[in-house]
């Protein structure tokens, strides 16, 4: 080895400048084209410290907007060219789910990387449907090549220096498709104060869906502010639990004031309650109380 190396210096010095007046040669052939999707913060280069990722989570349940918009980067290998190169893309039907016009907004599948750039960028807007609270919706796209690109990796892996891929909803190591997968589950949140075992209790009393969403919209809270209730900085502590209970309360006692058929129901056919029903009002209805509990006297 060290012949190699003694041999490989004297070359160098033999050459001397003339080695460095060389252009070296520029790439040539057909590039290639693959989406180049990665999570992260800003704070963080996303070309180098964040894993390449083969699909995008759109979880209706941590948000509570009723469309959000996925952007997907593709980016192309070689060179950047002084000239519009048009690429397109398919839906993969063996691997999709979703329903045009229902889970997702249609959307073009004709694209251009400009003169000058090596990559564009593909906005899709996914629509919250109801079947989404009880089945993962998938939408997969998948780069089509042509006379400009050629879609060669198949096997893509980086090496980030941060995080590996997500794999929560599968993965795949083919970089020319991307899956987008959308749910609607809503799980009770780190900050939900109340019903620790099940068994209701606390400000915001047993948890649903139906109860978090009408809690969200009365109180002018987002999932957010229930992120979390532990920690030194707790998004959801106790005192602000408790400014939320006593106004939810307020609302679902003048509901009920209104005569049975305005009473607030939740998924289970009770009254609807939190703590400061019965803090605001004894004589109200209890948790777990039924619509002919509360009403027995009419």
């Amino acid at each position: 080895m060290k012949k190699i190396k003694y041999c490989t210096y004297a070359l160098m010095a033999m050459m001397g400048l003339s080695s460095c007046e060389k252009e070296i040669m520029s790439y040539e052939g057909v590039d290639g084209l693959y989406f180049d999707v990665r999570w992260g913060s800003a704070e963080r280069d996303p070309e180098t410290q964040w894993g390449h990722q083969s699909y995008t989570p759109v979880e209706f349940g941590n948000m509570t907007e009723e469309s959000y918009t996925v952007q997907l980067r593709v980016r192309t290998s070689g060179t950047a060219k002084d000239y519009d190169r048009p690429f397109s893309i398919i839906i993969g039907k063996d691997s999709t789910n979703a329903i045009a016009g229902e889970d997702y907004v249609e959307f073009a599948k004709d694209y251009v990387i400009k003169a000058g750039e090596q990559f564009a960028y593909i906005d899709v807007t996914i629509n919250r449907t109801e079947r989404m609270q009880n089945d993962t919706v998938a939408l997969q796209l998948r780069l089509i090549p042509n006379e400009y690109f050629t879609c060669p990796f198949t096997n893509y892996e980086d090496n980030p220096v941060f995080d590996a891929p997500e794999k929560r909803y599968g993965y795949n190591p083919d970089a020319t498709v991307h899956k987008i997968v959308a749910c609607d589950v809503m799980a009770k949140p780190e900050g939900w104060w109340g019903d620790f075992t099940g068994s209701g209790g606390g400000p915001f009393g047993k948890y649903s869906r139906t109860k978090w969403l009408l809690m969200m919209e009365v109180t002018n809270t987002t999932v957010e502010d229930y992120a979390s209730r532990i920690g030194t900085n707790p998004t959801m502590p106790m005192a602000r639990a408790n400014a939320i209970s006593e106004t939810f309360a307020n609302y679902l006692l003048e509901e009920a004031k209104k005569g049975r058929e305005h009473a607030i129901l939740d998924e289970d056919n009770t009254m609807m309650w939190c703590s400061y029903v019965n803090t605001i009002d004894p004589n109200a209805w209890k948790e777990f109380d039924t619509p002919d509990d509360y009403y027995k006297g009419e």
